[in-house]
């Protein structure tokens, strides 16, 4: 009888123990599901259009639909209320929705938007019946990518309008913040083994410094071509 006794008081506790853990799922889903569509529905609009650099809008929208997930998954949470639910587990749940969005944004769109890579595979998917040798690769880079994209123009004024660089005569000149950025940049290139030759300046070897010499660049192109 002791032994029965103390077992049925266990009971109600387990069954509410369990609802309250299938409503919190249920309301991280929510919040999930919820939070990234309303990042993507944004990105249809033309709300913040005039931010031209897509991280930068991204961000700003990441922000916009965190604080409307936020209101309706409060909402959730006071209505969950016989389930063991509070409002402040809205906000763990929203936190959680716009960490994955944030990592999404970064891993997908951006670099859809910004990979040489992708811009490759594009350029060959277009062209299903050619192939590709490194010396065809690099011409379309050169006369599609940087010539007709004018993605080096975009990339400046990018960078310009970010404060890494600044305009100096009828060049840029990068900035004290660009070059902090960069050393940034080499401590995380240090800490996960990337290559250090993207940040570090590095020329060809037996090649003059693009840097000191402005017809540099173009003697690098034309020995790259023979």
């Amino acid at each position: 009888m002791t032994e029965a006794g103390s077992t049925t008081p266990a009971r109600p506790r387990t069954g509410q123990a369990l609802r309250w853990l299938g409503a919190q799922a249920l309301l991280q889903a929510a919040a999930i599901a919820l939070g990234f569509g309303c990042f993507v529905l944004l990105f249809q609009t033309d709300l913040w259009a005039g931010v031209t650099i897509l991280f930068y809008r991204g961000l700003i929208l990441l922000a916009v639909a965190f604080l409307l997930t936020l209101a309706v998954t409060a909402t959730l949470a006071g209505l969950g209320r016989a389930w063991g639910l509070r409002r402040r587990d809205a906000l763990g749940a929203c936190v959680l929705s716009l960490s994955l969005n944030l990592s999404a944004f970064v891993i997908l769109p951006v670099t859809v938007d910004r990979s040489i890579s992708v811009f490759l595979l594009g350029q060959m998917a277009a062209r299903p019946e050619e192939r590709f040798t490194p010396e065809r690769a690099r011409t379309v880079f050169e006369r599609i990518y940087l010539g007709e994209f004018r993605q080096m123009e975009r990339r400046l004024a990018e960078q310009q309008a970010s404060g890494n660089v600044a305009r100096a005569e009828d060049g840029y000149v990068i900035t004290p913040q660009g070059s902090a950025f960069i050393r940034f940049c080499g401590l995380v290139a240090r800490a996960f083994r990337t290559d250090t030759r993207m940040i570090g300046g590095a020329t060809a070897a037996g090649h003059p410094s693009v840097a000191g010499d402005p017809g540099a660049q173009d003697k690098v192109a034309d020995a790259a071509r023979q």
